[in-house]
Formats: C-alpha cells, structure tokens, sequence
C-alpha cells in the first residue's frame, strides 16, 4: 500500500501531536508553521518542517501542498487564518481539508468553504473530561462522532468471570468490545473469550449504552 501524504498547518500542541503520530506510521508528512522558532523545533524530528504563511497561497503552492492526499489545519486560535487557509487549500485541490475549530459556530462555514472535515478537540476534551471525572471505573474516553465513542472500563475485583458469547454484550447492551487489556497484554477478544476482574475493557457504543454496560459488568459479584 502507497504511503499517504499529509501536511499539517500550525505545529501547536495539537498539531505537533498529528505531525508525531502520522510520522511514527510511516506516512509522508509536510509540517507548516509561521512561527520560526517552533518550525525551528519540530525540524529537529521531522526535516520536512517548513516556516510558511498558511495564508499566502504562493508559499503554500511553492511546497508542493496541492499534491498531498491530505491538509490538516490544527491552529484554532486565529480564525480569520483559518478561513482563508481553507479557501486557498480548496483552490489549490486539496481533496481531503480538515479544519480545527475552537468555537461551534465556525463549524457550517469551515464546511461551506471547503472543509471535508471540522473537529472541535477542545469540545471532546471536555466531554471526556466530564465522563472520566463522573465515573471512576472509566479510565479513557474519546468521541467518535456526535453520537458513539470508545470508552475504557476498568472491571471491578468482585466480577464474576463470563465469557463473550454467554454476555452477548452487542445484542444485550448495544456495544461492542474491541479490546481486552490484561496486565501487560492486549488482545482483540474472541466469542469464547471471558472477561474477568481487574481486565480493562474498551467497548464502542452511545453513553447511554456503555453506561448500560458498564453497570451490568460491574454489577456482578463474585459468587461465594
């Protein structure tokens, strides 16, 4: 398979953490910040790393950005930037846009000028905040989309044992475990794989559903 391409616009945190995570996957990546400093720093690991306007559409044509299979725009804190990125990213035929917004309301107009993706991560950062710190057992939590997301659940020391198959979790509760941690082992489970006390469950579903879950697994005590 052809490695992708990417460049990624404002090497914030946020940005700096894409450029990390698509490097270490083998893809190809492109890295712009107008920050010379912080360009400056990121080309110690990646020498890709260019110091750019992101809205001087010369400069971005000069880096080759139109031929990328995709464009991350990460900064959220200039606005008017980020607009004008998008347009000059759409004009260049850039397919695949993703937009980062820190403000709901720019979401209809990142996607009216382009934009095949928005994501508000300061938004899913407080609602996983909010599930984490609202349920103890909960150990991670990420938003999928406006309506499903992965939930990691420690499983109480008094569960009693059961297997996949004998809890039916996608049927009974509406989720589905993709992943068992288990001390230092992680497995993708098995119909016949059990679930057992101390394991670290992650399960997909709605917050309605995992909650459903998550009081039926914890709920169960070990007989005596």
């Amino acid at each position: 398979m052809a490695h992708k391409s990417f460049a990624v616009i404002g090497l914030g945190q946020f940005g700096r953490s894409i450029v990390k995570e698509l490097s270490e996957n083998g893809m190809d990546v492109i890295a712009i910040d107008n920050n010379e400093e912080v360009a400056k720093e990121v080309a110690n690991d990646l020498p890709t790393t260019f110091i750019a306007d992101s809205t001087d559409e010369k400069a971005l044509k000069e880096l080759g950005i139109s031929d990328v299979d995709a464009a991350i725009v990460a900064f959220g804190d200039n606005q008017e930037a980020s607009v004008l990125t998008t347009v000059i990213l759409r004009e260049l035929g850039v397919k695949n846009i993703v937009v980062r917004v820190d403000d709901d309301y720019y979401v209809p107009i990142m996607k009216k000028l382009g934009a095949t993706e928005v994501i508000t991560p300061q938004k899913a950062a407080g609602a996983a905040l909010a599930n984490r710190i609202g349920n103890d057992d909960y150990t991670d939590f990420y938003r999928l989309d406006s309506k499903y997301s992965v939930v990691s659940i420690i499983i109480n020391p008094g569960f009693f044992p059961v297997t996949l198959k004998e809890m039916n979790p996608k049927n009974v509760y509406g989720v589905n475990v993709v992943l068992i941690r288990r001390g230092s082992r992680s497995f993708v489970p098995g119909g016949n794989d059990s679930l057992l006390p101390d394991d670290t469950v992650y399960v997909v579903g709605t917050s309605k559903e995992v909650a459903s879950f998550r009081e039926a697994i914890n709920g169960k005590i070990k007989k005596k």
